[in-house]
């Protein structure tokens, strides 16, 4: 049953898991998209292992990103929404952290599959977005295979395309990880850019309850 369970949640097809409700904690934005630039930025906001430039177009989706950006996406639990899917986690702030004011610690539940992901109710043409860049720290074995995707199509015709993220320098060593992958690759494992209705998901098996990974810095560029 569990490997059942852990391909179900990778494919996000027709019979996604219930997504559990709707989790928001941690999104505090700031009113400004540029709060590490320009002539004042926020001394408290670290501006990540890049840092935005002036003139770059970065999106933001509504979570797990707090510095610049030329374009956000903002959850709105309506049309917007990041969910936990089955509650097989759950997510608290945490000071270690590359970007921003904070990281969010992902905690596992003890199930024997997790994941969670950011979904729209429309979907959304991707072709300007070129990568994904996100930021992950963790020690614990529940996260050495740890699959980062994307979907598109709404449902019953959803349909994920995770990728494996040791090929782009993933490992639960205990050190900051900075990733950055094509979208090309998503559209490569079937994703159909001009129909995204989900920019990030995340699965791993499952693990002892209490297990976590730090995340930080998701955003995408469009080089």
């Amino acid at each position: 049953m569990k490997t059942s369970a852990w391909g179900l949640l990778l494919l996000l097809a027709a019979c996604r898991p219930d997504p559990g409700p709707a989790d928001y904690s941690g999104q505090e934005l700031p009113d400004d998209l540029d709060p590490d630039g320009g002539t004042n930025p926020d001394p408290q906001l670290l501006p990540g292992p890049f840092p935005f430039e002036a003139g770059q177009r970065r999106l933001m989706v509504g979570i797990f990103y707090e510095a610049g950006r030329s374009e956000e996406v903002v959850l709105d639990n309506v049309d917007t929404n990041f969910y936990l899917y089955d509650n097989t986690v759950y997510v608290e702030s945490d000071p270690d952290h590359v970007e921003g004011k904070s990281a969010d610690r992902i905690v596992q539940n003890g199930k024997p599959w997790m994941g969670f992901g950011v979904h729209w109710k429309q979907t959304r043409n991707f072709d300007a977005w070129k990568t994904l860049h996100v930021s992950m720290k963790s020690s614990d074995a529940a996260f050495a295979n740890v699959k980062l995707g994307m979907s598109s199509g709404l449902a019953p015709n959803e349909k994920g395309a995770p990728l494996v993220v040791t090929k782009y320098g993933w490992a639960n060593d205990g050190e900051w990880h900075h990733l950055a992958i094509p979208v090309a690759d998503f559209v490569a494992a079937g994703l159909k850019l001009n129909d995204v209705s989900s920019p990030f998901t995340f699965a791993a098996e499952g693990g002892t309850a209490g297990q976590s990974l730090l995340l930080d810095n998701l955003y995408f560029t469009a080089n």
